[in-house]
Order: structure tokens, then C-alpha cells, then sequence
């Protein structure tokens, strides 16, 4: 059992919800952030609190406020004054053909997937100093290639992987700073796929099959313990950008 805390954004589902609770049953408190997902955030807060007493706390905030940084980090010193790990989850994704795409939607790829994992690490910078953590980025193991009609989330993503290489120079050697890339974990919520829909989007994966959020929190885990590596984006995606 530990006393280390961690930070982690877009904690109420997915694959946020499942490193929440990895990372507890590794024995972490857990402090995560939620935008509209209240109902499910607070499930996720007493279950963890009925296994452990006062071990989850959760705080909202909405990353097109770029005063919600601030905010966070109040509400995070309530909590503690250190950081073992911040994990930058959050993020927007949904199509923007070309054509179509708006300075308002470029603005909101930005803030979740780039400027706002960006600025939470400067922010919370001195909690991360004082239990000597790191720093784990969630990227997108397609971005950085391009993804038709998803330029400005490509565009997002691939920032948030300049940023991690970036950061993880300067401010090594307290610091590290990762990122893990997921390939298809999960179905995306807003897509309703057919089974040949998904058999042909499985054909690129070497492996062949969906991935489990599991596969992202378990690595989680191994970086905010690997002391000896720092500034690399890990993939896994069952083999999806080798193919």
C-alpha cells in the first residue's frame, strides 16, 4: 500500500475509468477530473471510497476554459501538496472534413488533446517536483500519420507528441514524461459499427483483434515506475501502425 496520489484527466469512462481503477488497486489515491460524466464520476468515487476510505476524490472542470487549470489546481492542493503521477487522458475526438472545419472546433481539438495537457503540467509542476513523478500523455497511434476527414485532431494529437518529447527534456532528470499511443481499444461511442464493419477495420491489426483498456493502464502502471525511460511514445495497437 502506498500514499501516493495521481492525477489523471477524463477519469469517469473508457479507458480513464480503467486506469482510475488500476491505479487504485495498485494501491494510488486517486484524484480525476470530469466534465459532464457527474453520474459516472461519483459511481466511480464511492466505489473506490467503499474499498478504501477516502482514496478517490474527483474535481469537474471544462477544458475550453483555460481558467479551469487554475481551478484544478486549487482544487488538487485541498487534496495534497504532491503528485506521483498526472496522467493527461482528456480529449475531444469527432470528424472535421476540410470543407466543413471551424476555427471553433480547431480551438476545441487544441484545448483537450494539446494546450490543456500542456499547461496542467506547468501548473502542477511543483507537485510533481516534491514526490519526484512523472508525467504520462495519452496520444493516438494513428495521429502523427494522418487520419482522413480528422486533420484537426491529427493536427491536436501530434502537437500533444512534440510536447511530450519537448518536455521530457526539459525537465529531465526530476521529471519524466511519456506517452502511450492506443491503437483500437474500444469502439469509438459515437459509431454504431456493423460486425463487417469491424472485421474490416480489424484486418489491419496484426493481431486481429480489439485491444481492452487494460492493455493502456497496465502500461500506465510499468511508465510511472520506469525510472530509466522518459520522452518515448509507446504504441499499442496490436500491431496497427507496422501494418
Amino acid at each position: 500500500m502506498t500514499n501516493k496520489f495521481i492525477f489523471l484527466t477524463g477519469g469517469a469512462k473508457r479507458i480513464g475509468k480503467t486506469t482510475c481503477k488500476h491505479f487504485h488497486e495498485e494501491g494510488f489515491n486517486i484524484i480525476f477530473h470530469f466534465n459532464t460524466s457527474s453520474t459516472q464520476a461519483l459511481e466511480i468515487q464511492k466505489e473506490l471510497n467503499e474499498i478504501r476510505k477516502d482514496s478517490c476524490f474527483i474535481l469537474q472542470a471544462d477544458f475550453n476554459d483555460l481558467e479551469s487549470v487554475k481551478h484544478l489546481k486549487k482544487g488538487v492542493s485541498e487534496i495534497t501538496d504532491n503528485l506521483a503521477v498526472l496522467i493527461n487522458n482528456a480529449s475531444s475526438f469527432y470528424p472535421t472534413p476540410i470543407e466543413g472545419a471551424s476555427i471553433e472546433e480547431w480551438n476545441d481539438l487544441m484545448a483537450t488533446n494539446a494546450t490543456m495537457p500542456l499547461f496542467l503540467t506547468q501548473t502542477l509542476l511543483p507537485f510533481l517536483k516534491k514526490e519526484g513523478g512523472c508525467v504520462i500523455n495519452i496520444s493516438d497511434t494513428l495521429a502523427p500519420s494522418g487520419i482522413k476527414n480528422f486533420s484537426l485532431y491529427s493536427g491536436a494529437k501530434s502537437a500533444l507528441e512534440g510536447i511530450t518529447k519537448s518536455l521530457a527534456k526539459e525537465l529531465a532528470p526530476e521529471i519524466r514524461v511519456n506517452a502511450i499511443s492506443p491503437g483500437a481499444i474500444l469502439w469509438p461511442e459515437d459509431e454504431d459499427l456493423s460486425e463487417e464493419q469491424q472485421k474490416t477495420r480489424l484486418a489491419k491489426v496484426p493481431l486481429g483483434r480489439i485491444g481492452h483498456p487494460k492493455d493502456i493502464s497496465s502500461l500506465a502502471v510499468f511508465l510511472s515506475d520506469a525510472e530509466y525511460i522518459t520522452g518515448q511514445v509507446i504504441k499499442v495497437d496490436g500491431g496497427r501502425s507496422i501494418s
